[in-house]
């Protein structure tokens, strides 16, 4: 416990050399997809918690989804996203694999689920200081994010990185727009008009 503490810590503070020390692993690929498919458990976990103690009105328009839904769509939405960052970091010439990425993601989305979990609870005692705790974590993650795509591929700049992330985020975006339109709103249980 007190190694994963450490190595949390140094992703906090050195995301790069985090990256290398993952990247140096030889990862066999069970582990990589135990480890990720154990991250989106912890994920909709933390969704689950947050929920049932902080449940939103009514009349706020956002989807609710199930534990098993929401496991289902953050599953699929995290493959399609790391198959994204290996394919675009390539198109920029990178070097990055998917299995380099699927290691990198899914330490970063068990972190992120370590400080959701942190957050959620700060809320019971703090509301405003953990909002603005949740406001800050989303930028650390995703400043991590960028230092994991930059030694994965080999870039020479985070700003290729950053590159790599928006390409990825508005293919997936796009490729989400089109299946919602398939799909039909109603059929998702949103207004017409969306």
């Amino acid at each position: 416990m007190n190694a994963l503490a450490a190595f949390a810590l140094l992703t906090l503070k050195s995301p790069r050399d985090a990256a290398q020390h993952i990247l140096a692993q030889q990862w066999p690929r069970e582990a990589l997809w135990t480890g990720f498919l154990l991250s989106v458990v912890l994920n909709t976990c933390v969704y689950t918690a947050q929920k049932i103690l902080f449940p939103l009105p009514p009349e706020v328009l956002l989807p609710r989804f199930a534990p098993g839904a929401y496991f289902a769509i953050v599953l699929v939405l995290q493959l399609c996203f790391i198959a994204m960052l290996s394919t675009s970091g390539r198109w920029l010439g990178g070097q990055g694999s998917l299995p380099s990425m699927l290691a990198l993601v899914t330490w970063l989305q068990l972190l992120q689920a370590a400080l959701n979990g942190a957050i959620v609870l700060a809320f019971l005692v703090m509301p405003t200081l953990a909002a603005l705790l949740n406001i800050a974590a989303n930028i650390i993650v995703f400043f991590i994010l960028l230092h994991f795509v930059n030694a994965a591929h080999r870039f020479s700049s985070v700003w290729r990185s950053l590159g790599v992330v928006l390409m990825a985020s508005l293919i997936l975006v796009f490729a989400l727009l089109f299946i919602v339109g398939l799909i039909g709103p109603a059929n998702l249980g949103l207004p017409d008009n969306v």
